[in-house]
């Protein structure tokens, strides 16, 4: 292995454990007690933020494993189905670096779309799972995720600009 290929693995290296210290720092912030953001009970939720930047970003399998990273992490505090978040955040993280990176710019307004896209279509979900097993009027559970979504859009704007921030100091340029 020749000096470049070192130099670019340990970038990489070092991208990488940065990604996970970060996640692990959200996933902390959004849940622990004392630092939970929330308002009439609902906590904020940045992690598909965070996977949608990191899809634009570093492209579909990095996103998708963190996806997968990011989802056991939720998994921890939530109560869903284990393994569902893991595997909705990494299909998820899949889909935005390959479907995101096609067809949209790689811009702020891209990664806060699908973040509020991924939000939407789990509180879709979320108000037919209780609806049918608890009888919980899907109102109710659309008013809830409408306000997580609005309580999570300036963080996950955060989250872009740190991933943004870690992607342009350690990804070197093609010559």
């Amino acid at each position: 292995m020749n000096e470049l290929d070192a130099r670019l693995t340990r970038r990489y290296v070092t991208k990488v454990i940065l990604y996970i210290l970060l996640s692990v720092l959200l996933y902390v912030l959004t849940t622990a007690r004392g630092t939970v953001v929330s308002a009439r009970l609902v906590n904020i939720n940045v992690m598909p933020f965070f996977v949608a930047a990191l899809g634009f970003f570093e492209g579909p399998y990095l996103a998708g494993s963190m996806g997968v990273w990011c989802g056991l992490l939720l998994t921890l505090s939530s109560n869903t189905v284990e393994g569902a978040e893991a595997l909705a955040l990494g299909l998820f993280g899949v889909l935005c670096g390959t479907v995101g990176v096609t067809f949209m710019r790689r811009i702020a307004l891209s990664g806060l779309a699908c973040g509020l896209g991924f939000l939407a279509l789990r509180g879709v979900m979320s108000a037919v799972y209780y609806q049918l097993f608890y009888g919980i009027h899907p109102r109710d559970i659309a008013v809830s995720c409408a306000l997580c979504a609005a309580l999570s859009v300036l963080p996950g704007l955060l989250c872009w600009q740190l991933v943004s921030l870690i992607h342009d100091r350690l990804t070197e340029e093609e010559s």
